[in-house]
C-alpha cells in the first residue's frame, strides 16, 4: 500500500515537472516566432525543437523556417537557450546523455504530443 502511494507521488511530480517543462517550451518558443516575424516581417512556416549537451551545459534549440519574399528561397533562423538539468524530462535527458557534446537529440515530436495533448 505505501509502495503504491509513493509510486503515485512520484508519477505525479514527474507528470507535472514534465507538463511545466513543456509550458515554458512552448511559451519561448511563441515568443521567439512572433520576434522573428515582428524583426524579418515574415510568417514562420515551422519549427523543429531539439535540446543539446555542450560544455558548459544543456540547451533547448529552435529552428524556425519561413520563405524568403524575394528569391522564394527557404530560410532557416536557430535560437538557443540554456536550460537547467533539473527541468529536462527524464526520457529527454536520457536521450541526450547518450550523445556526444554538440549533438542535436530533436524534441519536436514530443512538443507536438505535448501541444496536442
Amino acid at each position: 500500500m505505501i509502495a503504491i502511494g509513493i509510486f503515485l507521488a512520484l508519477s505525479a511530480t514527474l507528470i507535472a515537472g514534465l507538463a511545466i517543462f513543456w509550458q515554458k517550451m512552448v511559451s519561448w518558443i511563441k515568443k521567439a516566432a512572433e520576434k522573428i516575424q515582428e524583426v524579418l516581417k515574415v510568417a514562420v512556416m515551422g519549427t523543429k525543437t531539439f535540446i543539446m549537451k555542450t560544455q558548459e551545459g544543456f540547451k533547448n534549440k529552435s529552428k524556425y523556417y519561413n520563405k524568403n519574399k524575394l528569391t522564394q528561397e527557404w530560410e532557416e533562423t536557430v535560437y538557443t537557450k540554456s536550460v537547467p538539468e533539473s527541468e529536462i524530462p527524464p526520457e529527454i535527458l536520457m536521450k541526450v546523455r547518450n550523445q556526444e557534446l554538440d549533438q542535436e537529440v530533436s524534441t519536436t515530436e514530443e512538443l507536438r504530443l505535448a501541444i496536442s495533448a
